[in-house]
């Protein structure tokens, strides 16, 4: 449907200019409240993570109790957030097809590291660390389709940056938790 702009005495300039501040803020909506409320449980969850992995790895047990009591149900939360989040226009469909990927893809790798914390399994460490590498790809690729929607419609975005050095000394944050998984197999293994 559209709008007769003879009828309503809106000009075709005013009438694209309305639309375009409708989705700036159907962006902002995606941005600040459908896609941070998954974000949110994703950081709890990396934070977890981190609390018993790379430099706070203890042993085997703790990393395996940590991730079935609370990284993996909190990352549960997550992935039930990106499937559920609304779009509004058509222009962020990929957006959320790239989060509801990347949340699939490390919900998965976690599954994975746990697996191989119960069956002592080398080559499924392999295949968390690639899945762990393929979300962080999507996380890219979803930043990058971001990043062009704002600049399309004259939005700032900036994805959250973290503070390694800040977030080791508090609770841990996603890169670190990411690469500290990673770390944890190749100490494991390689002696």
């Amino acid at each position: 449907m559209e709008l007769n702009t003879e009828k309503s005495g809106i000009g075709k300039a005013e009438q694209q200019e309305r639309i375009k501040k409708e989705k700036q803020r159907e962006i902002l909506r995606f941005v600040n409240d459908e896609a941070q409320q998954a974000s949110d449980y994703e950081m709890e969850a990396f934070e977890s993570l981190a609390s018993v992995s790379g430099k706070n790895f203890t042993d085997d047990l703790t990393l395996h109790t940590e991730l079935v009591t609370n990284t993996i149900p909190t990352y549960e939360k997550a992935v039930k957030e990106a499937k559920s989040i609304e779009t509004g226009i058509e222009e962020l469909e990929e957006s959320k097809r790239l989060i509801i990927k990347a949340t699939e893809t490390f919900h998965e790798a976690l599954l994975m590291e746990k697996e191989a914390l119960e069956k002592n399994d080398e080559e499924m460490i392999r295949k968390s660390n690639k899945k762990m590498m393929e979300y962080q790809k999507l996380i890219n690729d979803y930043h990058s389709e971001m990043k062009k929607l704002a600049e399309k419609y004259h939005i700032d975005y900036e994805p959250r940056k973290m503070n390694l050095e800040e977030n080791i000394v508090l609770k841990g944050g996603q890169n670190e938790a990411i690469a500290a998984a990673g770390q944890i197999w190749r100490d494991k293994w390689n002696g």
